[in-house]
Order: structure tokens, then C-alpha cells, then sequence
């Protein structure tokens, strides 16, 4: 399967939002008195919508493509290979810096536990990630792909249901293990699955989807956290799917480089962008509070170009060692993993 360049671009806009966005936070956090008032706080949260909306949508088309266990063993040395390399740097950076990250294993599972101990601080978006695999391996595995609509419109409804029992607390993003599907950031993910599953060969231009998108947050934002994520969730869905069917007039060999280049580059973005930033904010204590910020957001595009390459060749080699499985091996490994998914969940409820 091809990339799409301009999901690619998306997916690099993606990852800039959530790093201005935290290298603003911290500033504020760890530097008493120093704000960054060009970077609006909106960004985190549709920075990651953008994410779990991308993975949705890439979620519709890989399941008609692949079994069950190939699904899952691609997806798993997707998301743990580099994420381990990138704590395991981060614990042997700790050795000279003041910032020690946790260690746990329950977090370095990212498998629903409901604690906060990550060594990164950013995987409670793995731990959602990682449910919606195994969500759509069971759908492959028990052959309900065909069904998979009448599953996220469920899905859903039980979301929408949770949010008037039950409204999110909008200062939390950790849940516990009983109430992380039915909350309202998992409206990305379902919306983004969705849309491309009933809408499979049309969408609206990529401009109107960004017009509505848009006017979907401001509405939203204007009645509340819980609808401002719905808005979200179907705003960004819209829009990936939108750009998944036009291609652009306008592209350049070097343009396209680029921008499969950085976004390939995103999810080492991601891993690397808060230890970088709170790490150079504790140690460079006099430098003036706009040098550190873009000293931050700067040195964690250089990191991240570094790791990102590690992760570009190891998927690409580990996943090729997967597809070299027998059958029987990738179904036993799939099956591993799903048995201690199911277990550490049952054991954290």
C-alpha cells in the first residue's frame, strides 16, 4: 500500500502542534512566570485527534487487506521496538540529568492500567492506540469486518451514553481499564474508522473538509469539553478521509520527499519531543524563556530526525521479518499477545 504524501504532511502538522504545545506547557510549568502566548492550548488536544483520526482511517484500510495475527504483529513492532529504544535512552540520559522518569512495567506495557507512571509522559495515547488494534484484530479474527459499522456506531452510542452518565473530567487523560473505551477521545479513532467504511468512494473537498472542521472545534468549543471532542473527532475524520481521495494539482517530486520523510519521522516526534524538552528546560537554567522554548522545539526536531531514521529501517526490516513467518508462528505471537493484553487488563480492574 502506498503512502499518501499530503497524510504524511498531516501527519508532520500533527506532531508540531502536540511539541509547541507541550514546549509551551512546560515553560509555563518549570519556569515560574514565563509564558508563550503564540501557541494557543487547543493545540495538544487537536494535534492528537489529528493522530487517532489518521490511525481510524488507516485502521479501514488495512483490515480488508490483512488476517488477523499479521494485523497485530505488524502493528506491535510498529509501536514498541522504537518506543523501548527511546526509554531506554531516556533512563540512560537520567543518569546525567535531573529529570528520573518512573519506572513501571505496567506502563511500559501500554495496557490499560489507569496510573500515570510513564517514563515518557506522553503514552497514555499508546495505551488507546494499542486497544483499538486489538479491537480491529478481533473484528479480522472473528470475521466481523463486514460488521465493523454497525460495531463503531455501537461503539459510539456507548460513548455518547457514557458522556451524559458520566462526563470526562477534562483535567484527565489516564482512565481505568472499564472506562477507557467509552470515552470521548476515542471519538478520533471510531469516526476516523468510520467514515471511509460508509463513504468509501466519494468524499467532500479537502478545503470544505477543513472549512467544516474548523467550524465543527469553534461550535464545540463553544458548549463544552465533551462536545468540543466530538467536533474534534468528526472534524479530523473528515478531513483525513477527505484528503485520501484528492490527490493535490500542485505537488513536487521534492515536496512529496519531504513530506513522506517528516511524517515517517512523526510517531519518533512524538516519543522523543517531552523528555527533550523538560530535560534541556532543567538543565539550561539562565537562558532567557523564548531562547529556551525554541532551543526545545528545535533540538527535538534534530532528535527526532536521528530516532526517526532508527524507526523508519528497524519497522521496515521487523516488519519484513514478520511477513517471513510461517502462519502458525505470527498466529502463536498474536495470540501471546492478545492472552497478555487481556490478562494485565483483567488484573487492573
Amino acid at each position: 500500500m502506498g503512502k499518501i504524501v499530503s497524510l504524511q504532511w498531516l501527519r508532520f502538522v500533527a506532531a508540531s502542534m502536540v511539541v509547541l504545545y507541550h514546549a509551551a506547557v512546560y515553560l509555563t510549568m518549570m519556569k515560574k512566570g514565563a509564558h508563550v502566548g503564540f501557541v494557543p492550548m487547543w493545540f495538544g488536544g487537536v494535534g492528537v485527534t489529528l493522530f487517532f483520526a489518521l490511525s481510524g482511517n488507516l485502521m479501514a484500510m488495512l483490515m480488508m487487506r490483512s488476517d488477523a495475527p499479521t494485523f497485530l504483529m505488524h502493528r506491535v513492532v510498529r509501536i514498541y521496538p522504537i518506543y523501548y529504544i527511546v526509554v531506554a535512552l531516556v533512563f540512560l540520559a537520567s543518569l546525567a540529568s535531573p529529570i528520573k522518569p518512573p519506572f513501571d512495567w505496567r506502563a511500559l506495557s501500554l495496557f490499560p492500567y489507569g496510573g500515570t507512571t510513564y517514563p515518557l509522559g506522553v503514552e497514555w495515547t499508546l495505551v488507546f492506540e494499542i486497544a483499538f488494534y486489538v479491537f480491529v484484530a478481533l473484528l479480522i479474527w472473528f470475521r466481523k469486518t463486514g460488521s465493523a459499522v454497525s460495531f463503531l456506531v455501537g461503539w459510539l452510542a456507548l460513548i455518547l451514553l457514557n458522556n451524559i452518565l458520566r462526563p470526562d473530567n477534562p483535567q484527565v487523560n489516564v482512565y481505568h481499564p472499564f472506562l477507557l473505551p467509552f470515552v470521548t477521545v476515542n471519538v478520533g479513532f471510531a469516526m476516523g474508522m468510520l467514515i471511509p467504511l460508509v463513504w468509501r468512494d466519494r468524499s467532500v473537498h479537502p478545503v470544505l473538509a477543513a472549512v467544516l472542521a474548523v467550524t465543527l472545534f469553534y461550535v464545540g468549543s463553544s458548549l463544552g469539553v465533551m462536545q468540543v471532542r466530538w467536533c474534534m473527532g468528526v472534524g479530523a475524520a473528515l478531513l483525513v478521509h477527505s484528503l485520501t481521495h484528492h490527490v493535490p494539482t500542485w505537488t513536487h517530486p521534492v515536496v512529496d520527499a519531504v513530506g513522506d520523510r517528516l511524517g515517517g519521522y512523526s510517531y519518533a516526534i512524538y516519543l522523543c519531543h517531552v523528555p527533550v524538552v523538560r530535560t534541556l528546560y532543567a538543565v539550561w537554567t539562565d537562558a532567557a524563556p523564548m531562547t529556551l522554548f525554541w532551543s526545545a522545539v528545535g533540538l527535538t526536531f534534530l532528535v527526532s530526525v536521528l530516532v526517526g531514521e532508527v524507526d523508519i529501517r528497524l519497522y521496515r526490516l521487523l516488519k519484513n521479518r514478520v511477513d517471513r513467518w510461517s502462519g502458525g508462528i505470527r498466529r502463536a505471537f498474536a495470540m501471546l499477545f492478545l492472552l497478555a493484553f487481556a490478562g494485565a487488563t483483567w488484573l487492573s480492574i
